[in-house]
């Protein structure tokens, strides 16, 4: 069959219009002689119209001799399509009523019987390592299609966290408009912990834009991406950022980055990456050259139409949709993400939802939904396949994986698989004495714990969670950052709760029987001077090197290990303190391999523990200062077994550091004698789950963070 095709069409203007359902109305054309057309629908008022669900758009065949060699000159139709929008939705939960009709190009160009490319619509995810970017580019991307009468937009990192740490941690859905045609946007976690969102949100994309460090050059996060992207055979184009860097090397950067394509497998046909450069800050960008940037982003946007593979939609097949993401909205409950695969989603429509094959069945109906507009949602009556959207409605038992059918035809997708967690943390209920006592606690028993705990795990595949006895459960990830991150969200939201030490998880090899653990490629760039004492350290842990090569600037080293992931943990203190600070440690899960049996300690220095109920005191901390560091000031709470510093030496010592200064008769002959008190050491979650040892547990609260022993009388005694 000879293919059919369209076109997209001029954009009718933009008027206000009530909020109602609006009549579908078709722009007159000429059929050209020869051309089949279709008949349309008729409306209620007897106007032929084209139908709203793409099962009933009109195809138009291809006639004509060719003009040339190899070319058929093709015949196309256009149409335009009229919606109506309602809520326009901010991220942060202000909305206002925008309602208003909005005239959609909507070209296609049919392959088969019941598919058709979509002209109007390009899904594409932001992939990079961590800090490469990301987020940077995405919002300047949307400030530069916007109106210069459009307020500013939100951050991409709209989560508290993300803003604090100036990383991405959840993956968001984002959309632009450009010459016609709706980009969906994706913006996806560059750290290796959660790697999770990556892996479900690549499914909603055609094509990836992999961004590199115009200096750093491809890291290992940077791997891990791309080998996902080339194992669903998504289109990757290339994106050289922050060429604007005075120490900027994009030629070596493109040529590692085709060696790293090769080393993974990459066809011929993906190794023929297209490739732009960009400085993000800038908001500039370039395909001919890292020394041509223009005034803005666009010839990146005009290489992605041109690239990023068109969405097939499949017009007459009945309705799939693989949720790929889930939000909460305090009024309408919860909110269900993903890319319609075949068929369309209309408000008010009866749906199915089921898990894969073997899952059971439930239906219910659509109540909102939603398309994606810059950096928030807009309400909208009907979504057509290819594109991305949210609705509202669903039951409360959907989970990520499950997918939306027509229930007088289910043919479910197969459910989203991530890798399996590789760190477990065992999660309680806070049993100290000082349990309760902070003024922004609300939730402290283990009912709330493990209601909160479902609900992460709704909406983080990575992470798995399961009762342990005495009202502890244990809670499994893909590294110590994830973990904390879940605790730190946690705790600000008031949460009380005691964790113990990051256990790595082992497995049996399916087919010797032998124990294996968890093993990641770690890559660290140090400053050649402390070359050497790390490396000595990785191999004494049991690291194996892999590669030594030049840093991203003159005067660093790189170091390439493979290491069991347990030596990892805590391994980022003990680099920072060899190399003052500058070294730097990033790793990805590489393979389970052969385990590594022998007592490991995550720490050098043993921990100073506390005898007695009480307060810290002046006296007692600056008598006390020869053993090393405390955790602790002047009048803070203590009680027995709470580690309240860190000692020089390597074995654990117990001092009472609440013991105030006796008073007696006698006079100094000289001045009193004033005791030096050192710095407090103020650590947060992360470096507690690093440095604590597995005799130990972390009190969190959503004030103060303690650790305290195992074997304190004053937990057993609660």
């Amino acid at each position: 069959m000879a293919p059919m095709t369209g076109s997209l069409s001029a954009h009718l203007p933009i008027h206000a219009a009530p909020l109602q359902t609006q009549a579908v109305q078709a722009r007159a054309w000429q059929a050209p002689s020869g051309t089949e057309k279709a008949a349309l629908p008729e409306s209620s008022s007897g106007a032929r119209q084209p139908a709203v669900a793409l099962a009933s758009v009109a195809a138009v065949a291809v006639g004509g001799a060719a003009a040339k060699a190899n070319r058929r000159r093709r015949r196309s139709s256009a149409f335009a399509l009229t919606v109506v929008r309602g809520v326009d939705a901010g991220r942060h939960g202000a909305s206002r009523i925008a309602a208003r009709s909005v005239a959609v190009g909507a070209g296609l160009t049919r392959i088969s019987p019941d598919e058709y490319i979509r002209e109007d619509i390009r899904n594409i995810a932001i992939i990079a390592h961590v800090d490469h970017g990301k987020t940077t580019l995405s919002n300047n991307l949307m400030k530069q299609t916007r109106g210069k009468e459009e307020a500013a937009l939100a951050s991409m990192d709209s989560n508290v966290l993300e803003a604090e740490r100036g990383i991405t941690i959840l993956a968001k859905n984002a959309a632009l408009e450009y010459k016609g045609v709706k980009i969906n946007l994706i913006d996806t976690p560059g750290h290796a912990d959660f790697g999770g969102e990556v892996e479900r949100i690549l499914n909603m994309a055609d094509a990836c834009v992999l961004l590199v460090d115009a200096q750093e050059g491809p890291m290992p996060q940077t791997k891990f991406v791309l080998k996902l992207a080339i194992k669903l055979n998504k289109k990757v184009l290339v994106c050289i950022n922050k060429v604007d860097k005075p120490n900027a090397r994009p030629s070596w950067v493109l040529d590692t980055t085709f060696d790293l394509f090769a080393s993974l497998g990459a066809c011929d046909e993906q190794c023929d990456f297209p490739v732009s450069y960009a400085s993000g800050f800038l908001g500039k960008a370039s395909v001919e050259g890292p020394d041509k940037l223009q005034d803005d982003l666009m010839p990146l946007l005009d290489q992605i139409l041109e690239q990023c593979p068109k969405p097939i939609a499949k017009a007459d097949m009945p309705l799939q949709m693989l949720v790929s993401n889930l939000d909460y909205d305090d009024h309408l409950g919860r909110v269900c993400i993903g890319r319609i695969v075949s068929g369309s989603l209309k408000v008010g429509q009866e749906i199915g939802i089921k898990y894969g094959e073997v899952g059971t069945m439930r239906t219910t109906k659509i109540s909102k939904l939603y398309e994606f507009n810059n950096n928030g949602r807009r309400e909208i009556n009907e979504v057509l396949a290819g594109d991305i959207c949210a609705f509202t409605g669903s039951d409360k038992d959907v989970v990520i994986g499950d997918t939306v059918v027509d229930p007088k035809d289910p043919r479910p997708l197969p459910p989203i698989e991530v890798q399996e967690p590789t760190v477990e943390l065992e999660f309680g209920p806070n049993c100290s004495p000082l349990a309760n006592k902070d003024i922004n606690t609300k939730w402290v028993t283990s009912a709330h714990i493990r209601a909160r705990l479902e609900k992460e795990c709704l909406t983080n595949l990575a992470l798995r969670f399961s009762p342990d006895g005495n009202e502890n459960f244990k809670v499994k990830g893909r590294g110590t950052l994830q973990l904390g991150i879940l605790l730190e969200n946690m705790r600000r939201e008031g949460f009380e709760m005691m964790v113990g030490a990051p256990q790595v998880l082992t497995r049996k090899d399916p087919e010797t029987k032998k124990v294996e653990e968890p093993w990641e490629e770690a890559t660290i760039e140090t400053p050649d001077e402390y070359q050497n004492d790390i490396m000595e350290e990785l191999l004494r842990v049991g690291g194996e090197l892999q590669n030594m090569g030049d840093g991203s600037m003159k005067g660093l080293t790189q170091l390439i290990f493979h290491i069991p992931t347990k030596m990892l943990i805590g391994m980022q203190n003990k680099l920072m303190m060899m190399s003052r600070g500058q070294a730097m440690l990033s790793a990805q899960f590489l393979r389970w391999g052969v385990y590594k049996s022998g007592d490991y300690k995550a720490r050098e220095q043993g921990s100073i523990a506390n005898s007695a109920e009480g307060e810290a005191n002046h006296f007692s901390l600056g008598k006390m200062g020869k053993f090393g560091g405390f955790f602790v000031e002047h009048g803070t709470p203590v009680y027995p077994g709470m580690v309240v510093g860190i000692n020089n030496k390597a074995e654990n010592i117990e001092v009472n550091i609440a013991k105030g200064k006796g008073s007696d008769n006698m006079r100094n002959k000289n001045k009193e004698t004033a005791e030096t008190v050192s710095p407090v050491i103020r650590m947060g979650i992360d470096e507690y789950l690093g440095w604590m040892d597995t005799d130990e547990k972390l009190e969190v609260t959503p004030g103060a963070l303690r650790l305290v022993k195992c074997n304190s009388k004053a937990l057993s005694a609660r």
